[in-house]
């Protein structure tokens, strides 16, 4: 049941630093937020329609600055890519009424920098708000820059992506298939496994808790693998690392399996890069904004064909991101973790 009250602007406050449970529902709290004044020269008044939950943020939690933005402590206020409506703008670019996205506070209802802000197509609620922050949003752009722009897959390759069910492994298990490549995923449980090989295309998946990581993946991928776009890190980069053909490429995106780890493990086995001539190459997708019109056409034509589609859990209410946020590192959501905000302040 709601505990937030019509008419009313609220936030979400990192409540605590977690302790060795690890992030939980009490780890974030609601509160009323401040009013907002009206926008001044640069600035729109928005209000929240759709928010995408990143795991990737559990990292700074009581951590160092990064470049997706500031360690977080107690009392401040989470941002992360959100659809918005705007209420009122001192931009021309972003009448009122239109629809935007963007990197925002987690807050209802409230003041934005036009300039942090996307506007989206007159048409992108018939197109559907949530899909501006899967396969055409921020995880889509990461997934594509990943595994296109940086991973350079050919047709034909056969490519592994481990966190194959979270928001950007789903994309990038779809838009490796678009581009003619075979693959093998990896999930968490057996009916992640059934959607991966069932509604988004994998070729082979398996579920890491079933056994060892590189025997799990000697049998989906006998023949070798030649690119990993890998989401979780530790044993599953391992894993990888071992089934690398001659001159294969491993593309670091995140390492969910060390998110909140007092003790991050690199992989043990990096020396076959030596004499298998691997390249293990991290990217920071803000570096590449550059490439997002071509992202976005290709992306974009692929959704309009039917050959990919947005994979995503929603959960409604603002009241809800405490609970979403936890689920999301405990792995129990599909896809990417979206709240949906329907009710204007």
């Amino acid at each position: 049941m709601s505990t937030t009250a019509p008419g009313t602007p609220y936030e979400v406050r990192l409540a605590a630093l977690p302790g060795p449970e690890g992030v939980t529902p009490a780890t974030f709290a609601v509160h009323p937020a401040p009013a907002p004044v009206p926008p001044g020269p640069g600035e729109v008044l928005v209000s929240l329609r759709r928010l995408g939950l990143n795991a990737g943020l559990a990292n700074r939690i009581g951590g160092p600055d990064t470049a997706y933005g500031p360690g977080l402590r107690p009392g401040d206020v989470p941002e992360s890519d959100a659809v918005v409506e705007i209420a009122a703008s001192a931009d021309p670019a972003l009448p009122p009424g239109s629809f935007a996205v963007g990197k925002v506070p987690w807050r209802t209802y409230g003041l934005v920098r036009a300039e942090a802000l996307r506007p989206l197509p007159a048409d992108a609620v018939a197109t559907g708000l949530d899909t501006y922050l899967t396969v055409l949003g921020h995880v889509g752009f990461t997934a594509w820059t990943g595994l296109i722009a940086v991973g350079a897959v050919r047709t034909g390759e056969s490519v592994f992506v481990s966190g194959a069910a979270g928001g950007v492994g789903s994309c990038v298990v779809q838009f490796a298939r678009a581009r003619g490549a075979h693959v093998v995923a990896s999930a968490g449980s057996p009916g992640k496994v059934a959607l991966l090989t069932g509604e988004l295309g994998a070729d082979a998946a398996f579920d890491h808790r079933a056994g060892e990581a590189a025997q799990l993946l000697r049998a989906a991928a006998p023949g070798g693998i030649d690119l990993c776009f890998d989401n979780v890190g530790g044993a599953q980069l391992e894993a990888a690392l071992d089934c690398l053909r001659f001159r294969g490429r491993a593309i670091i995106c995140g390492a969910a399996s060390q998110y909140g780890s007092r003790e991050v493990r690199g992989p043990a086995n990096y020396l076959r890069m030596i004499y298998q001539e691997l390249t293990l190459r991290g990217f920071t997708v803000t570096e590449h904004e550059d490439r997002r019109p071509d992202f976005e056409a290709e992306v974009g034509a692929w959704v309009r064909e039917g050959r990919v589609r947005s994979l995503h859990t929603r959960l409604d209410g603002f009241d809800a991101v405490p609970k979403a946020f936890a689920g999301l590192l405990a792995g129990r959501h599909t896809g990417r973790t979206l709240i949906a905000v329907e009710e204007s302040p």
